[in-house]
């Protein structure tokens, strides 16, 4: 449920605050309050307001859509195979929508209505024939591993010999339509496939036709996601800009989304002005140059590839059998026609769709891409966690899963630190006889006691059990505590200080925060878990009890008037009350942050609402600690 601060209720619904604190004083339209007494409103209230007030009677949607009028057969027969779903499940739908528009577009109109009725709590559940009926982006996927094994030395060979070519066939995609004179192509990269069949460019690569086309396809689906991530900071730009006019800015918008108009644009060709603004004031060669210099800004580097260990193939271009004996075969094709390379799998799953190769010495590995099937754990309670090094998380309920996490992190870290002296000692040895002029003897020690194989296979093993142990840890917390709500930190912004020592860093490297939240978005989505992330900025070092800061110190959390408290319970509470904390949203800056903070602990002394509880324990704790 949304929450609105006082001046942000007032904006929404046209009052000017002082009238909203007089209504709240005469009983008129009444406000909450949060635990230091500020006024704050929920979405319900604004819907009231308006006279929209949901209803107590949830509804049964259908919503079901094709991307264009040739498809309006499939709009029917989806219809048809939702009303049979209903039928069978006994649900009685209490309204049908439809829409005819791209899973791209946000403006499709029964879409929006959709969205509103779900913000005004009007919807139980909304039937679809697939989720990318709704839209066709932001679903998670999961990656499953197969694993091949007696590939003989011949097939190894030749998939290497394969990854090879084909990463040339990326690169030059990279090399030539990775720029600027890619944009021709941006809207119809089919036409490169085209001019290479035509012209039998491909043929240098060696590669059967499906290869270098695979290539292609995947390339350009990563130029198209870097100009569009340039293009989303060039808007941003063009929005702040106070030096152009609004008919100027949608006109650069207007030449972002045109691709050929803007390389025509930007390499100052001529061009039909479209019409909508042709009877339009624009300097036209200002905005020109202005997209062209934050293009070179943006998209000055060209992506290049340099490890040749994989390669995609899709469904054409394997086949999965069992023999006689029940073991799994995949076929994949190969560099002559008609000939595949024959591998063995460990796992008896088939596999469908686009697959992945990846070549690690002589390991094999297959990935799959597949969608997560939800399983909802139908959960009640909102609960907090707090990410540590003692353990993986510690909720608000004050339970901890994975205790000595960090004697696993420290026993890899040490290990670290004592393979790297060694290496060290071994690598000023070959500097010592290089200055001597043994080059030699020099090449013969990097050659056998440098090398980076077993040191890399080593590494992945032990953070393979790291990432285990947090893994079980996370199934542990879902299967115990079940919530409905999750409340997490937001870490992103987190860095290391620079005046650390290289052994905390690798110790705090080692704590794979951006892989722990990974595994926390995969099971909340996984479990069918809402999860919130809010502002972590000084969550750890106020006391949830008083609002005062404190010391941490370790596991313990130092406070002046409640004594001593877990400290990775504490900040776990102080998240779960910065949900619905109005004035604190995840962009509030930390200096912001503090600001607030300090200023609600004013106004608390100021009306004494807190008692001063000594608990014996502070002194002796307290003397320890300084």
């Amino acid at each position: 449920m949304k929450i609105y601060r006082l001046n942000e209720f007032a904006k929404l619904i046209g009052k000017s605050v002082q009238t909203l604190q007089r209504w709240d004083r005469e009983g008129i339209f009444k406000a909450y309050r949060n635990k230091l007494n500020r006024r704050y409103y929920i979405h319900d209230q604004y819907l009231e307001y308006i006279g929209q007030k949901a209803s107590p009677e949830k509804k049964n949607i259908v919503y079901y859509r094709v991307s264009s009028s040739g498809q309006k057969g499939d709009l029917e027969n989806q219809k048809k195979a939702i009303e049979q779903f209903c039928i069978a499940q006994g649900i009685a739908v209490s309204e049908w929508l439809s829409d005819i528009g791209s899973g791209l577009n946000y403006t499709r109109k029964n879409f929006l209505s959709l969205m509103e009725m779900v913000e005004r709590g009007e919807v139980a559940q909304i039937i679809i024939a697939h989720k990318g009926r709704v839209v066709r982006f932001g679903y998670m996927k999961k990656t499953i591993k197969n694993y091949c094994f007696n590939a003989t030395q011949s097939k190894l060979n030749e998939l290497y010999e394969i990854a090879l070519r084909y990463t040339s066939v990326k690169n030059e995609i990279f090399q030539r339509y990775g720029s600027i004179s890619g944009l021709n192509y941006l809207s119809y990269p089919r036409q490169i496939r085209n001019e290479w069949v035509k012209t039998n460019y491909a043929n240098k690569f060696g590669l059967q036709a499906r290869y270098w086309k695979q290539a292609v396809d995947e390339v350009f689906s990563n130029i198209k996601s870097n100009w569009s991530n340039g293009f989303r900071k060039i808007k941003n730009n063009i929005y702040k800009n106070k030096n152009y006019t609004e008919v100027e800015k949608h006109y650069a918008f207007y030449l972002l989304k045109a691709s050929i108009l803007l390389y025509k644009a930007i390499t100052f060709q001529s061009f039909d002005l479209p019409e909508i603004f042709k009877d339009k004031d624009i300097r036209r060669d200002k905005i020109h140059k202005y997209l062209k210099s934050r293009l070179r800004k943006y998209l000055r580097t060209k992506s290049y590839q340099n490890k040749n260990r994989s390669f995609q193939i899709d469904r054409n271009m394997y086949d999965i059998h069992k023999d006689n004996k029940g073991r799994t075969w995949i076929g994949i094709m190969g560099l002559t026609p008609r000939k595949r390379v024959r591998l063995q799998m460990t796992s008896s799953t088939e596999s469908t769709g686009n697959l992945r190769i990846v070549l690690k010495g002589k390991h094999i590995e297959i990935h799959q891409a597949e969608d997560i099937q939800v399983n909802p754990i139908e959960g009640k309670d909102k609960r907090a966690i707090d990410k540590g090094f003692s353990e993986v998380i510690t909720s608000s309920s004050g339970r901890k899963y994975g205790e000595q996490f960090n004697q696993l992190l420290k026993k890899e870290s040490d290990r670290l630190s004592e393979k790297n002296k060694k290496r060290n000692k071994i690598r000023a040895l070959t500097d010592k006889y290089e200055k001597k002029g043994d080059i030699v003897k020099s090449e013969i020690i990097k050659k056998n006691n440098l090398g980076k194989r077993k040191y890399f296979y080593q590494k992945e093993i032990n953070l393979n059990e790291i990432k285990q142990f947090i893994n079980l840890s996370l199934n542990r917390f879902i299967t115990e505590e079940r919530p409905a709500v999750m409340v997490t930190e937001d870490l992103r912004f987190t860095n290391w200080n620079k005046k650390l020592s290289k052994n905390v860093k690798r110790y705090f490297s080692s704590w794979l925060k951006g892989y722990l939240q990974e595994r926390i978005d995969y099971k909340v989505m996984l479990n069918g878990v809402q999860q919130v992330v809010v502002n972590s900025a000084y969550g750890s070092q106020i006391c949830h009890l008083c609002g005062r800061f404190g010391v941490r110190n370790g596991d313990k959390f130092y406070c002046e008037i409640h004594g001593v408290l877990d400290a990775d319970h504490n900040a776990a509470l102080n998240y779960l009350a910065r949900m619905s904390d109005p004035d604190i949203t995840i962009y509030t800056p930390y200096r912001k942050v503090k600001d607030i903070l300090q200023e609600r602990l004013r106004l608390s002394n100021q009306d004494s609402r807190y008692s001063v509880i000594k608990t014996g324990q502070w002194e002796s704790e307290r003397t320890d600690y300084v």
